[in-house]
């Protein structure tokens, strides 16, 4: 049986909403996952490294599902040094036969980041890197053979882009509803 291990930050723990509206849960439900959520608010790539053996290896999972780089662009950090960071979980995940999938963190809103979550220098930096990282992503996606889910192209395409946050940077029910969406086409 597979055994799933999301990990990652808020936009993986559910910040903003109530677990049972989080998409990480509504795939699990859905579709009987065995899954271990392992989002931790405000977590860089670099305390993702930290906690991995605990969070992640020392749960043998079949799959892992990694997605970070949000507070890392927010913290003023570069796309490189996130890439890096991801590269060496992916590393060591392979070593250990666990199936990798990488998710392209969703778009930001720097206009309602600052009004409805707190006031950042940092935000528009933040959204000119995304696509930056989307790319770098999907080159070690390319460079490993994995499979990856491209929030970033679901939120920026979205009509009703507004709609899909509660602050600018997390996500509303109505945000987690199209990251399922997106994301179970991956991972079903």
């Amino acid at each position: 049986m597979k055994k799933y291990v999301f990990l990652g930050d808020s936009l993986i723990y559910g910040y903003g909403v109530k677990p049972k509206d989080n998409w990480v849960y509504k795939l699990q439900t859905k579709y009987n996952l065995s899954l271990y959520n392992k989002g931790v608010n405000g977590s860089t790539t670099t305390d993702m490294l930290v906690r991995f053996q605990k969070d992640v290896l020392d749960l043998n999972p079949t799959d892992l599902f990694i997605m970070g780089g949000t507070n890392d662009l927010l913290s003023n950090r570069s796309v490189q040094s996130i890439a890096n960071n991801i590269e060496l979980m992916i590393k060591d995940s392979l070593k250990e036969n666990i199936n990798v999938i990488i998710g392209f963190p969703p778009n930001i809103i720097p206009n309602l980041a600052n009004k409805l979550f707190m006031k950042c220098d940092t935000y528009d930096y933040c959204q000119d890197s995304l696509p930056l990282l989307k790319e770098a992503l999907l080159n070690l996606c390319n460079k490993y053979s994995l499979n990856y889910v491209d929030f970033y192209s679901a939120t920026i395409n979205a009509s009703e882009h507004e709609e899909l946050y509660v602050d600018g940077i997390h996500l509303s029910p109505k945000g987690q509803d199209l990251l399922v969406k997106t994301a179970e086409i991956k991972l079903n």
